[in-house]
């Protein structure tokens, strides 16, 4: 079992990033800016050259790295002015959220790769939007799946 929030798996090898110190968070632009294809990876090891933006995995953690990432989809009451009020950086919001899910949820990391499983599928179909990924849940998926 991963340790939560603390392990990864690198989604270029495969292997466990096993500290936070080890990982860096990888994406792509499109050509308007928006960013797109979000991995965690090794950080030196691992990183593919198509990839202009890395940050150390450490940034996205905890409190800091939460506000670090509602910055990418939203400048917020303060800097959300003008030519910035409707800013968002995310091109498939649906990817960021499994990447803020994957750094600030414990037990998601773990979980995701289940998330294909027939029975798990079958077992959520009347789940309400927030039940499968609360940490209790989560921890149920990797034991029971």
């Amino acid at each position: 079992m991963l340790k939560p929030l603390q392990e990864w798996i690198c989604d270029c090898c495969g292997n466990t990033i096993t500290s936070p110190d080890e990982g860096y968070v990888i994406w792509q632009h499109d050509n308007n800016q928006r960013d797109f294809d979000f991995k965690i990876i090794h950080k030196f090891v691992c990183e593919p050259p198509s990839y202009p933006s890395s940050v150390p995995l450490n940034d996205f953690l905890g409190t800091k790295g939460s506000t670090y990432l509602l910055s990418f989809i939203s400048l917020g009451k303060i800097k959300a002015r003008g030519q910035y009020r409707n800013y968002c950086h995310v091109l498939d919001f649906d990817e960021f959220v499994d990447l803020y899910r994957r750094v600030q949820i414990p037990y998601y990391e773990e979980a995701r790769r289940k998330f294909n499983n027939p029975q798990l599928l079958a077992d959520m179909e009347d789940a309400s939007e927030v039940h499968p990924y609360q940490e209790d849940v989560l921890k149920q998926i990797i034991e029971k799946y």
